[in-house]
């Protein structure tokens, strides 16, 4: 026979030990909640994304920008051909060809501007508002070089010359390089407007010239070419007077008067 005792131990139930709590991913003492700890990584998220976002937008910003380089990329060599092929025109029924580089022209609207100044300053006027005259410079220079792109390059179309707009930016562009070198003679002679006159109609002449044969060569239609042609001279000299009196007007007022 068992003995009492030992019936009791083995009916006793076995007391297993539990298994040890699994490490907190919290720090001490730290008493976040779940929900603000899921709200955090879903913020970290939203951040990564954001920035990701802004690194690619900025990588396509560069790769549009890169698409400007092959109309900036221009020898110096070619710069000084084009330079002085805008002052020879040529009498001629073929298309001829016109330079796609922006590079010329940026730089020449940029020497009108410092041309423009230039006149102003040696025209006795005290400039006291140098911004606002700068500004000016400015949209006189640009905005004709945009504006008159624009408006030949409708008229253009209408007439279907085969041109395009980098073309057209160009051609005009070009034809700058006559208004430095008129503007630029006024200052020879000071006192008189015939150093002015002569310049304006060999050198201007011939960059109009230049500005509406090339014009009259990409137009299928004679008589239309020849209107796009005449209106593209017209424009290129007369603006080169609006310039030199109306323009320089601006920085000749205010000066006081001599008193009788």
């Amino acid at each position: 026979k068992n003995s009492p005792t030992v019936a009791m131990a083995s009916s006793a139930p076995s007391f297993e030990e539990p298994p040890p709590p699994a490490p907190s991913t919290e720090p001490e003492g730290s008493g976040l909640n779940p929900v603000t700890v899921e709200i955090g990584k879903t913020l970290a998220d939203n951040v990564l994304k954001a920035g990701t976002q802004s690194a690619k937008s900025f990588f396509d910003t560069y790769g549009r920008i890169d698409l400007l380089r092959p109309y900036f990329d221009v020898e110096t060599a070619d710069i000084q051909s084009r330079l002085l092929r805008s002052l020879y025109p040529r009498f001629t029924k073929d298309p001829q060809i016109i330079p796609g580089d922006m590079y010329g022209p940026v730089m020449l609207a940029l020497t009108l501007v410092a041309v423009l100044l230039l006149g102003m300053k040696t025209s006795g006027h005290q400039v006291e508002q140098q911004g606002t005259l700068m500004g000016t410079a400015f949209a006189v220079s640009f905005g004709y070089w945009l504006t008159a792109a624009a408006v030949f390059y409708s008229v253009a179309f209408i007439f279907n010359c085969s041109v395009t707009v980098v073309e057209m930016l160009s051609v005009v562009g070009y034809g700058l390089f006559s208004y430095n070198l008129v503007l630029l003679a006024g200052h020879v002679m000071p006192g008189t407007d015939l150093d002015f006159h002569v310049a304006w109609a060999v050198l201007g002449g011939l960059s109009a010239l230049k500005l509406g044969l090339v014009l009259r060569s990409r137009t299928s239609d004679s008589k239309q070419g020849m209107m796009l042609a005449g209106l593209a001279v017209s424009v290129h000299l007369v603006y080169l007077f609006y310039l030199k009196y109306a323009y320089y007007s601006i920085a000749q007022q205010g000066e006081p008067k001599e008193r009788k």
